[in-house]
């Protein structure tokens, strides 16, 4: 049986409305009690449940909701009136459980790597033999460290990594420009690389400079040719010559061309394996220009060779043999015979 839409007495001492499913939030005052009639016979105050719609039976008691609704429940407050108490919260779903504690993110194991490797990086890039590995290795940690940003987990090892590599980087490039600065060749001058070297001469009682020698042309080594007769000239404490003076040969003179030759290319031997090399390839040339074995001649010879700045810059691979003479001569000494 459902009980019809109706004001009824929540309980509370006030009139709720009843919508015959529910209780409403619509609430009104009790009605007061009629005061006493004046007359002898009042007439009885109709009951409560004469808003009820439809007949009742005279014995039948007044309507009780079927529950009361317990945030209806009235609450004494300060002033003697009764209140509502706060509503509860929603239970849960039946069945579910609370929310598990999330776990705290833990650190990409790549990025702990990256850092390693960027740091190895750095390390072998900052020594000069292995500074090209070095950067392979670096490059390698750069990028390990970009891409363990992407991944889940705490992303300090990726920006540490960056970071190192970064700075590692700049120190790196320093290291290679301080070791670049301390193993380069001196600064290139004005000067024109020399040429050649001489071997020692022989001691003679004294000579003129280029300068003093009447009819001398000074030559440059690379215009030298065999033949080419030259006067006696105090070098001095010279290490490095460029041009030498050449004279007619039948101008008195004491040295003269006799045998050019270049040398094996590759990387300078050094200056004594050089002077070796020069002299063992004018002594075999010896016995052919002059008519007679070294040993058994009167005339010496000396050479002039490339320098390690010459054959670095000027890729000077050429020997010139030079007879001399002790005593001035006039004409060629080839096939001189003595």
């Amino acid at each position: 049986m459902t009980t019809p839409a109706g004001w009824y007495d929540d309980g509370s001492g006030s009139l709720r409305w009843w919508d015959g499913a529910r209780w409403t939030a619509h609430v009104r005052a009790a009605a007061p009690p009629a005061a006493a009639p004046s007359d002898p016979a009042p007439e009885a105050a109709p009951s409560v449940s004469a808003a009820v719609p439809g007949d009742r039976s005279p014995g039948i008691e007044a309507f009780t909701p079927p529950y009361v609704m317990p945030s209806v429940e009235p609450a004494i407050g300060a002033g003697g009136t009764r209140g509502y108490p706060p509503a509860a919260g929603y239970p849960g779903l039946y069945g579910s459980t609370p929310a598990a504690t999330p776990e705290p993110a833990r650190s990409s194991p790549l990025g702990i790597v990256a850092v390693i490797v960027v740091v190895v990086g750095v390390v072998c890039a900052c020594v000069p033999v292995i500074a090209i590995a070095g950067w392979a290795i670096l490059a390698i940690g750069l990028v390990l460290s970009t891409v363990s940003l992407f991944l889940r987990g705490r992303k300090w090892p990726g920006i540490t990594g960056l970071a190192v590599g970064a700075v590692g980087s700049l120190l790196a490039i320093a290291v290679s420009l301080i070791t670049l600065v301390a193993t380069s060749p001196p600064a290139a001058t004005d000067d024109p690389p020399p040429l050649a070297v001489p071997t020692e001469q022989p001691e003679t009682d004294g000579g003129a400079g280029p300068g003093d020698i009447e009819g001398a042309e000074m030559v440059p080594f690379a215009e030298l040719e065999v033949g080419d007769c030259l006067p006696f000239v105090d070098d001095g404490d010279a290490e490095q010559i460029y041009e030498l003076p050449v004279v007619p040969c039948d101008s008195p003179h004491t040295d003269e061309v006799f045998f050019i030759f270049e040398v094996e290319d590759g990387a300078f031997p050094g200056d004594d394996a050089l002077g070796e090399t020069a002299w063992d390839g004018c002594l075999a040339q010896f016995d052919d220009y002059v008519g007679i074995p070294y040993d058994d001649s009167t005339i010496d010879f000396y050479t002039y060779q490339p320098t390690k700045g010459s054959w670095a810059r000027a890729d000077d691979r050429t020997v010139q043999c030079i007879l001399f003479s002790y005593d001035d001569v006039t004409g060629t000494l080839r096939n001189a015979g003595y």
